[in-house]
């Protein structure tokens, strides 16, 4: 798949705005939608425990009982993160050269990076109650390699490619 194979949705000369829109909300869906169907199939949670899960990062166990808005909370939550990894990851981008050198790796080993940001520093320090490491979080690394990291690589490098 080439980065062309984005431009059904992508507009024919992306600015810096809609690169980083772009980026974050096409790997925020997908990560959403992994996370939806991984941890209905292997932990019976439906997506609005999901997206409370997320919620209590910052609302602690009391997103659980907050119903619809908790869940609304943490979507929200969660493609601030996926926009903010998407503009760091832009701004990033042109000034390591090596990053440019193949882009299909470079975007595994972001999403892999996100993942680690995340589970080893972020919810640690967050009010998210701990979940064991298990045969999910395997699953989590290859979906934020694959369905993260590397849309958010493709789209940058499709931008740097027309300036």
């Amino acid at each position: 798949m080439s980065n062309a194979s984005f431009s059904f949705a992508l507009p024919q000369n992306p600015t810096v705005s809609n690169t980083i829109l772009w980026s974050g909300l096409i790997s925020g869906l997908l990560d959403a939608t992994a996370g939806v169907v991984v941890y209905f199939l292997f932990k019976g949670m439906d997506p609005i425990q999901v997206l409370q899960y997320i919620a209590s990062g910052v609302f602690g166990t009391a997103a659980f009982s907050g119903g619809l808005l908790m869940a609304g909370a943490g979507l929200v939550l969660h493609f601030v993160i996926a926009f903010a990894f998407a503009a760091g990851f832009f701004f990033v981008y042109p000034n390591i050269p090596v990053l440019a050198k193949n882009i299909w790796i470079t975007g595994l080993l972001y999403g892999l990076f996100i993942w680690l940001f995340m589970n080893l520093l972020v919810l640690p320090n967050s009010n998210t109650p701990q979940s064991p490491r298990d045969f999910v979080s395997v699953l989590e690394v290859i979906w934020h390699m694959s369905l993260v990291g590397l849309p958010m690589a493709l789209i940058t490098a499709r931008y740097y490619k027309t300036k």
